[in-house]
């Protein structure tokens, strides 16, 4: 069975995503579907991370940054790099140009990018990002920072 890049396991997930949520948004309107959405993924992307078992550095994320455009046109460059951050700007974005492919731009932001959120947290980082490709912005600017572990007095 050939393995699939993150583009097209997205992409696949998404396209069977999209018309729960238009029915969620015709029957409960769209900040209420778009609220029950978000709080579903986030706890299946948590879930998923989790299963790593570790959290990540930031060599790590780099690489891993990188392979999220595998297969596809995902043009970014790192901007800062230091041992707790990694900020990359993201110039090009097929994720987007998908979405606005299948008429569903305006959903990329909740099934897509919005899970970088929890998706980061949970693997020990805190991810500040104020715009994105998909929202029609030019770039995203991405910006993760190790979160500092506490300890036990």
């Amino acid at each position: 069975m050939a393995r699939l890049t993150p583009f097209e396991r997205i992409t696949l997930s998404v396209q069977a995503q999209i018309p729960i949520v238009r029915a969620l948004e015709r029957e409960l309107g769209k900040e209420k579907a778009h609220a029950l959405v978000r709080a579903a993924l986030d706890e299946a992307n948590r879930k998923m991370v989790a299963q790593r078992g570790s959290l990540l550095d930031i060599p790590t994320l780099k690489a891993e940054f990188a392979g999220f455009g595998e297969g596809v046109r995902y043009e970014f460059e790192t901007v800062e790099e230091t041992e707790t951050l990694l900020r990359n700007e993201v110039t090009h974005c097929d994720y987007a140009t998908f979405m606005e492919s299948i008429g569903a731009r305006d959903l990329g932001q909740l099934l897509i990018c919005d899970g970088d959120v929890a998706m980061a947290d949970e693997l020990g980082l805190k991810l500040e990002r104020t715009k994105t490709c998909m929202a029609g912005d030019g770039h995203c600017n991405f910006c993760y920072h190790v979160k500092t572990q506490k300890t036990a007095p």
